[in-house]
């Protein structure tokens, strides 16, 4: 099986890179997003509280990674849920990411 790294850019910033096993975003939103949305729905949270949210969130990631503090790879995996959930609710173009295949040596 074939790895790759994901390295996602918010506002033009790197924030991280995540290890994924396909090139296909609209996997990688269906599995990353789709809890995180229906839990929303669940708790009552309306489109646009979800929305505030996940950009409120992302924009304190990018915040962190300015002011080059420490961020804990939890955050990390749900920053990439927000961002992912964000391009969901087509509030942010997903141009921002780039994918390169991991080498394995021997």
């Amino acid at each position: 099986m074939t790895y790759y790294y994901l390295h996602l850019d918010y506002k033009d910033r790197y924030i991280a890179k995540f290890k994924t096993n396909s090139t296909d975003m609209n996997l990688i939103y269906k599995k990353m997003s789709e809890n995180i949305i229906k839990d929303g729905f669940n708790h009552g949270f309306t489109i646009q509280q979800q929305i505030k949210r996940y950009t409120t969130f992302c924009d304190s990631i990018y915040k962190m990674k300015d002011h080059c503090e420490k961020i804990r790879a939890s955050d990390f995996i749900l920053f990439f849920s927000c961002y992912c959930a964000l391009c969901k609710f087509n509030c942010i173009k997903p141009n921002e990411y780039m994918f390169l295949k991991i080498k394995k040596r021997k």
